[in-house]
């Protein structure tokens, strides 16, 4: 089949929806499909040529956002690029330019569309002070997701949460986790030396966008809360974000900020981990908390949202009242404190990735592909 992709991010941008988005599209591939990515113009390295299957429209960065780029689609030819390219069905990963022009095009050329919801925009909303917004913002989000032939959900928690606000036409695109990558045989001695730790000394690791939405403030509060202790343990941050200047600026000394990691040398520092941690409350699924479990960690978590739909509390993770800096704090300590707790969760957590397969998962949404064809396009009233 011959699948056009919509969506405001997607490499050389990182993010956990660029990403799956990014193995979407490479398993469509391989499996011997064709696919088109529309998506806005992102500054790449000057080394590395763009990905041959991306149409580029250009772009801006988004304002309360910029490390996301706002799509400007110069119409003429991207619906020129549309109809050469002859979807046979049209994906809007995103909600708003990107996706607004996929369904446009579907609707022009009467093709099926299948969206995907990644964002739980409340919670975001909520971190940028704008709760104002949301009740137009799910009117928009009603009349978007209307011309879907299904709507596709993380996790069983978000798609109740879409359900509950009018948007019953769901189906689960779960996340799965290349367990072979993220493995515990990929510990180093170098790298934890890399971050200035001593054989023996805790290292505990949060990975993902440094930005408001991830907690991380608060991660940091409850950081100093932990206070003083012999074991002298260490919080590594991996990832980069419009939160970065600030958490360089505050952060106490035993807390390194590591940049962006990819492929080898982020299962690396997964793997060189003894705790992970995710303040986040705001996940539709938490692809790296998956990660961390793949990788052996046993990890402090958030009670909150997609990772409810695998995490189990004393299992395989340790999970805290969200938004509670004294409960991540307490539940910090007792995974330092508990190396049976530790190996116990680290079992736990492995078990659980290997059964997460990402070719299980995308058969599914293949199988969401096929009936979309089969039903045709939705018939939306202007």
């Amino acid at each position: 089949m011959r699948v056009a992709i919509f969506s405001e991010v997607y490499w050389p941008m990182v993010s956990g929806v660029s990403l799956v988005i990014q193995r979407l599209a490479d398993t469509l591939e391989a499996r011997g499909h064709t696919v088109r990515v529309f998506t806005p113009e992102y500054e790449r390295p000057a080394s590395q040529p763009d990905v041959p299957h991306v149409h580029r429209v250009p772009s801006r960065p988004l304002f309360l956002y910029p490390d996301v780029q706002w799509g400007f689609p110069d119409w003429p030819q991207l619906r020129e690029q549309f109809a050469a390219f002859r979807p046979d069905l049209v994906h809007v990963a995103t909600e708003f330019a990107m996706g607004s022009a996929g369904v446009r095009l579907a609707r022009e050329y009467g093709v099926p569309v299948i969206a995907s919801a990644h964002t739980d925009y409340e919670r975001y909303a909520a971190r940028y002070h704008l709760d104002w917004l949301m009740p137009a913002g799910w009117g928009y989000l009603r009349w978007f997701y209307g011309h879907a032939v299904r709507v596709l959900c993380p996790s069983r928690r978000y798609e109740r949460h879409l359900q509950l606000r009018g948007v019953r036409h769901t189906g689960l695109w779960s996340r799965g986790v290349d367990s072979g990558l993220f493995t515990p045989a990929r510990r180093s001695e170098a790298v934890r030396a890399e971050f200035g730790l001593a054989p023996g000394q805790p290292m505990v690791l949060y990975v993902g966008r440094l930005a408001a939405e991830k907690n991380l403030l608060l991660l940091l509060e409850a950081w100093r809360m932990l206070g003083a202790r012999a074991d002298t343990p260490r919080l590594v941050l991996v990832g980069h974000g419009p939160l970065e200047a600030q958490l360089r600026a505050e952060a106490p000394p035993q807390v390194i900020l590591a940049g962006q990691r990819r492929g080898d040398a982020l299962a690396a520092v997964y793997a060189s981990a003894d705790v992970y941690v995710m303040p986040s409350s705001t996940e539709t699924f938490g692809n790296v908390l998956l990660e961390a479990m793949a990788s052996g960690l046993p990890s402090v978590a958030a009670r909150a949202g997609g990772p409810l739909d695998f995490a189990v509390h004393g299992d395989n993770a340790w999970l805290v009242a969200p938004d509670d800096a004294e409960a991540f704090t307490a539940g910090m300590t007792r995974l330092l404190d508990d190396a049976a707790l530790r190996q116990h969760l680290a079992i736990g957590a492995r078990a659980t990735a290997v059964e997460r397969s990402w070719d299980t998962i995308f058969d599914g949404v293949l199988a969401e592909y096929r009936r979309a064809i089969d039903l045709g396009a939705v018939d939306v009233a202007a």
